[in-house]
């Protein structure tokens, strides 16, 4: 007489198999999860310059910013910078902060429509 043998799956094996596939699929969704912006510095003179930028766009993509100044009874302003993310997705603009109180941008990728926001104050 022969015997087939069973192999018999525990949960073991199917949490095991779930942990391993939590780990592979969770860089690939920390690294589309969109864009980040910094101003520097974050609190500044009237009249001096602040350095924007951007990260996690895609490479070679173009941004639209947007300016909201709440203080000056939420002025706004749009801009569509002509140069482009480097090959890492990094977009560095400079802008000259010239009305006093806080401003807000709001940065979205043309092509990913990935957002990204940041402020400075304007003293």
């Amino acid at each position: 007489m022969s015997r087939t043998t069973r192999i018999g799956f525990t949960n073991k094996f199917f949490a095991v198999i779930a942990v391993l596939c939590a780990t592979a699929i969770a860089p690939v969704a920390l690294a589309a999860s969109g864009a980040t912006a910094t101003a520097t510095p974050s609190h500044v003179k009237a009249g001096k310059a602040v350095e924007l930028r951007i990260n996690g766009l895609k490479p070679n993509e173009r941004i639209k910013a947007t300016e909201v100044i709440p203080a000056a009874g939420d002025q706004k302003r749009t801009l569509f910078p002509s140069q482009r993310a480097s090959t890492g997705g990094v977009i560095i603009v400079s802008v000259k902060a010239q009305v006093k109180g806080r401003h807000n941008w709001t940065f979205v990728g043309r092509q990913s429509h990935r957002k990204a926001a940041t402020h400075y104050v304007v003293r």
